[in-house]
């Protein structure tokens, strides 16, 4: 269940592998939170993957085939992340 997953990893600060339709994406997650419609999201910084090349990324989990964490941990955020500005955190209203 990507959810347990995304959560561990969050926690012990280990990166994770998602599969999503569109390819997949190295991550370092960071945020998992509700939006005003009741998805959760997660805010992740992208090492890898396709689309746009905004470091910053937030992920829906309904659309997460699959996460894998993976050996390489991380200790802090990359540059850019505040978690309070609006920008990081437009739309969510929970954090988990």
């Amino acid at each position: 269940m990507p959810f347990e997953t995304i959560k561990e990893a969050i926690r012990t600060g280990h990166r994770v592998r998602l599969s999503l339709a569109e390819g997949e994406y190295l991550v370092e997650p960071h945020i998992l939170g509700r939006d005003k419609k009741g998805r959760t999201l997660l805010r992740a910084f992208k090492l890898r993957g396709p689309g746009s090349t905004a470091p910053w990324k937030v992920f829906d989990l309904e659309r997460i085939q699959s996460a894998r964490k993976v050996p390489a941990r991380f200790r802090t955020p990359r540059s850019g992340y505040n978690p309070d500005d609006p920008a990081m955190s437009d739309g969510i209203i929970e954090r988990i």
